[in-house]
């Protein structure tokens, strides 16, 4: 993460097993990050969906995966979310709902593979 103009509150590493039970803490990190940016309720509320689809594309709905490691930041209207795990199977995909949900919450966004590890990486920032 490369930080950003403005307050940076720091960066909150979260690191969880690698099974669908576990994201509720990733949603709960991704609200406290959007809140300490200035985000309002209901963009802390996007950015929970848009955390969840992303993780969950990485994870899919392995019951004992490699950990899940996100790295949160957050600065003055701005939040950079970063995912990663060890690669397995196939590459990470979102479905059609989960592309557009994610495509309509994040200012940007991204999902990959290469080879070793699956990442993803979001940005939200604040409306004007």
């Amino acid at each position: 993460m490369d930080g950003a103009s403005g307050s940076d509150y720091g960066t909150v590493t979260l690191t969880i097993p690698g099974h669908p039970v576990y994201l509720r803490l990733a949603r709960l990190a991704a609200a406290d990050t959007g809140a300490r940016a200035g985000l309002s309720i209901g963009d802390l509320e996007d950015l929970r969906i848009a955390v969840d689809e992303l993780a969950y594309a990485l994870i899919g709905d392995e019951r004992s995966g490699a950990p899940l490691t996100i790295r949160f930041l957050a600065a003055e209207g701005m939040v950079e979310i970063e995912g990663a795990c060890a690669a397995s199977g196939c590459a990470p995909e979102l479905g059609d709902l989960a592309r557009t949900i994610v495509d309509v919450i994040a200012d940007e966004h991204e999902l990959g593979d290469d080879g070793d590890t699956r990442h993803f990486r979001l940005l939200k920032r604040t409306r004007d």
